[in-house]
């Protein structure tokens, strides 16, 4: 992260200086570093950040704790880490390594994530064209695809988007450049609730992994709730759209709910990469995005013919219906 500030210890980078050369050293075999091949200097790059890790040098501290190298991070998540080599694998576009974030997740906070059933997920604003990630521009870039690898297990990716083909949700709204870890699961009894239940389990689960902020928490009272369960009850049909509205401005769920964007590429990797539908391919999670006509909208049903899109009421409840966490 920048600007945290940075653990020193002068004898670890001194250790740190002599076991680079010797390594370089060893790489180099007596040639000039002007001569060595790329991958040899990619190597030589590998050998550095290693050392820096296992020494602990130029460490950043960060909220949550010290900061975790890619390599760290993927060695703890193992096959729940989705990073470059996912995206280009899943998109066939290469994002540049200096583009990506620092992990602003401690050791600690990873394994305690791998544990609990979470994945580490990079997340990129534009495709290798520079192209906003949208919804729509993943399912063109998928598309594609599918049709060049004639995948059986994969028709394409979106079922039907007929009734939503120009809402903002899948034109305009894009991914953000991030690390973020997402549940593969939906939160523990956040099915066959409503929109209001469900914000109060989520809020109730981030907090048992300390990861609701002051400002989350006195925001999304019990109190604040019941006042719009209150309003559903006495009026169902003048007020569902001005709770709903309500429901997508609270920051707990704007901030540990998915958009539409979000959950489709999430998706997408896990499908590519590991062979999984997971939570989706027979469920929906509820995101915190409005539709033009002022439902929320879901995703999920991700079968052959594609992942379906629907919209509901925040009264709604269905037993397929939950919420996958985000922090």
């Amino acid at each position: 992260m920048e600007g945290a500030p940075k653990t020193t210890n002068p004898e670890k980078e001194s250790e740190l200086g002599s076991k680079i050369v010797e390594e370089i050293t060893v790489i180099q075999k007596g040639r000039e570093l002007n001569s060595l091949s790329v991958q040899e200097l990619k190597a030589i790059k590998e050998k550095y950040i290693k050392l820096k890790q296992e020494l602990g040098v130029g460490n950043k501290k960060t909220s949550e704790g010290i900061e975790t190298s890619y390599e760290q991070a993927q060695e703890i998540m193992s096959d729940s880490f989705y990073g470059v080599e996912e995206i280009k694998s899943t998109f066939r576009f290469e994002f540049p390594q200096e583009k990506v974030p620092a992990i602003p997740y401690s050791p600690e906070i990873l394994e305690k994530a791998k544990g609990n059933g979470e994945m580490l997920v990079l997340r990129v604003e534009s495709d290798g064209e520079g192209s906003p990630m949208t919804m729509e521009r993943m399912n063109g870039l998928m598309q594609a695809i599918l049709e060049e690898d004639s995948e059986e297990e994969q028709e394409k990716l979106l079922y039907d988007i007929g009734w939503y083909q120009t809402e903002d949700f899948f034109k305009n709204a894009s991914l953000r450049t991030e690390w973020k870890l997402v549940g593969k699961n939906f939160v523990p009894d956040s099915t066959s609730k409503n929109y209001i239940e469900q914000t109060k389990v989520l809020r109730d689960y981030l907090m048992g992994l300390d990861s609701v902020s002051k400002e989350e928490q006195e925001e999304c009272t019990d109190e604040l709730l019941e006042g719009l369960q209150k309003m559903l009850d006495e009026d169902y049909d003048k007020n569902w759209k001005e709770v709903a509205r309500k429901l997508s401005e609270l920051l707990i769920n704007k901030n540990h709910r998915r958009i539409p964007a979000e959950i489709l590429y999430d998706w997408v990797l896990q499908f590519r990469n590991r062979k999984e539908r997971g939570i989706l391919e027979a469920n929906y999670d509820w995101s915190n995005t409005l539709s033009s006509d002022g439902r929320l909208v879901d995703l999920g049903d991700a079968g052959r013919s594609g992942v379906d899109v629907n919209d509901d009421d925040p009264g709604h409840r269905d037993g397929n219906l939950g919420v996958v966490s985000l922090r």
